[in-house]
């Protein structure tokens, strides 16, 4: 990959800070994070190429595999630094600032992130059109979410997201074939 240009402002990292910046989809992408392990950057890139008609194929996890190196090398080390540090930035103005570099630093790291991602859909590594957006998103569901157990609360920030890609119908189907592989 160190051989192409990255492209930072891409449709996926446009699309994604639309979204994020929703507040059911925020709270929705933390809690997921925090409460599931799920990574928000696979999470709206699945939510993404949904709206692209595309899938993920079998070889997708060889093919992103740099990329969640990259993920939990860098921006998994700076989040947690930015955390422990919240805290005591009540406390001392210095710190404050600091954490707010490392915020800065973090977001850096996820926008790249993006950009890696980003340059496989470009490259068509591991992935494919898919008939509709349901099977995309169904498709590229299973993969970034299958280490995921799903809560009901979890399901339900999970909805709140995917209605945001998809028509509620087709969400809430989704959820229930969540439901349904977790018993």
């Amino acid at each position: 990959m160190s051989e192409l240009t990255l492209s930072y402002d891409n449709p996926f990292w446009r699309f994604s800070t639309k979204l994020y910046r929703l507040e059911t989809v925020e709270a929705a992408c933390l809690y997921l994070q925090d409460h599931q392990g799920v990574m928000v950057n696979q999470l709206l890139f699945s939510c993404w190429l949904t709206t692209q008609n595309v899938c993920f194929t079998r070889e997708w996890p060889a093919q992103v595999e740099p990329v969640l190196g990259w993920h939990n090398q860098f921006v998994v080390p700076l989040r947690k630094q930015r955390r422990q540090l919240k805290p005591m930035t009540g406390v001392e103005a210095h710190l404050k600032e600091m954490s707010q570099h490392l915020l800065s630093a973090e977001l850096i790291a996820e926008q790249h992130e993006q950009a890696l991602l980003y340059l496989l859909y470009s490259l068509k590594k591991g992935m494919q059109t898919c008939a509709d957006r349901e099977t995309a998103l169904r498709s590229n569901l299973k993969f970034t979410l299958k280490d995921a157990s799903f809560t009901a609360t979890a399901q339900q920030q999970l909805k709140n997201l995917l209605e945001m890609v998809v028509d509620q119908d087709i969400a809430q189907a989704i959820i229930i074939g969540l439901s349904a592989d977790q018993v």
